[in-house]
């Protein structure tokens, strides 16, 4: 009896300091499990490193690789077949990424399809969008290449571009804008400010051009100009005079036309402008016609733009056959270079 318990003491003492075949085996399960598993977390470390360094030369396929690693890392899943679809998705694209996919499958073997997951074919622009993408990436395109075409895929998504394609595809054409009409200064505002610095001017005169509004105007004759605005020599008493208006040259008989649209204000004559006649345009707008030979119109009528209204003559004191023109503003008298067409100064 004693012979039999010491030595079923002595075995109970031997199998724990000395593990028999059955605990090995265990032990060395155990080992490789954690074997596998360091493996494991060793390579998803590598892949992330392999995201990181590149990052901006393959952002849509890292895109794809980050997603499943981040599955990975916070669900309680298969890590062979996490890995072995990875692998896939990276595999027999360029150069960095296509080693390291290819390195997935051929550890972690091929992935089995999920129960759930269903096959879909993708549409034909995304099919041709993928082709072009992978003739793009096997060209081995430097920095500038990539950086050129991924902001040109940015450019189509903002829709800046007719629809997505190459960069052959012509840009969209905004739409023409309808041109503003310049806005019109009112009636009496200064346009051009004179230098004038001679002698005194007469009261209710300006060297200054002043805004007739949005008037609607031609040039009464076409002609030299024999004599302009301000102060001359009188071709006949000689004075140094204050000229008013500018002499135009034309034929004894020429037509004189409305400067523009309005009514005969008045018609006379005298020994100094002959015949002459004024037409108010509205507005303070004023114009006046001198040694006229004849005229068409009477007062109180209404005449439209570029009307006859008389015809060039010398009568009044007048050297020869001419219109002397006068144009008023606001009270003001205008050179009237500034409103019409001349030929060059005789």
């Amino acid at each position: 009896m004693y012979n039999q318990t010491a030595q079923h003491q002595s075995y109970r003492r031997d199998s724990r300091t000395a593990p028999g075949r059955y605990g090995r085996r265990r032990d060395d399960g155990t080992r490789r499990q954690e074997r596998t598993r360091l493996i494991q977390l060793l390579v998803c470390l590598a892949l992330f490193l392999a995201a990181f360094v590149g990052k901006g030369a393959f952002p849509r396929r890292l895109e794809e690789a980050r997603s499943s690693l981040l599955s990975l890392l916070t669900a309680d899943t298969d890590f062979r077949a996490a890995f072995s679809r990875i692998g896939e998705s990276l595999a027999g694209e360029d150069a960095l990424l296509g080693t390291l996919g290819d390195f997935c499958v051929e550890v972690f073997g091929p992935s089995q399809p999920r129960q759930e997951e269903q096959a879909v074919t993708p549409q034909p622009q995304f099919t041709s969008l993928l082709t072009a993408e992978r003739a793009f990436l096997s060209g081995e395109p430097d920095i500038q290449d990539r950086s050129d075409h991924y902001l040109e895929g940015a450019v189509e998504r903002s829709g800046l571009r007719i629809s997505a394609g190459t960069a052959n595809e012509a840009q969209a054409e905004p739409e023409p804008q309808p041109e503003e009409e310049p806005a019109v200064a009112a009636v009496g505002v200064v346009l051009l400010k004179s230098d004038y610095s001679g002698r005194e001017l007469p009261e209710g005169y300006t060297m200054d051009q002043l805004s007739l509004g949005g008037l609607e105007t031609v040039t009464p004759v076409l002609g030299h100009i024999n004599s302009t605005y301000g102060y001359r020599d009188h071709p006949i008493s000689g004075k140094y005079l204050f000229h008013g208006g500018v002499d135009i040259g034309g034929q004894t008989g020429e037509p004189i036309r409305a400067f523009a649209a309005g009514t005969v204000e008045y018609v006379g004559e005298n020994d100094s402008y002959g015949l002459y006649i004024q037409l108010d345009h509205g507005n303070g707008i004023k114009s006046f016609y001198a040694h006229c030979r004849s005229l068409c119109v009477k007062k109180g009528q209404s005449v439209a733009l570029g009307e006859k209204i008389g015809e060039v003559g010398s009568s009044g004191a007048a050297t020869g056959p001419h219109l002397h023109l006068e144009l008023k503003c606001a009270g003001l008298h205008l050179d009237p270079l500034y409103y019409i067409d001349s030929l060059s100064n005789q």
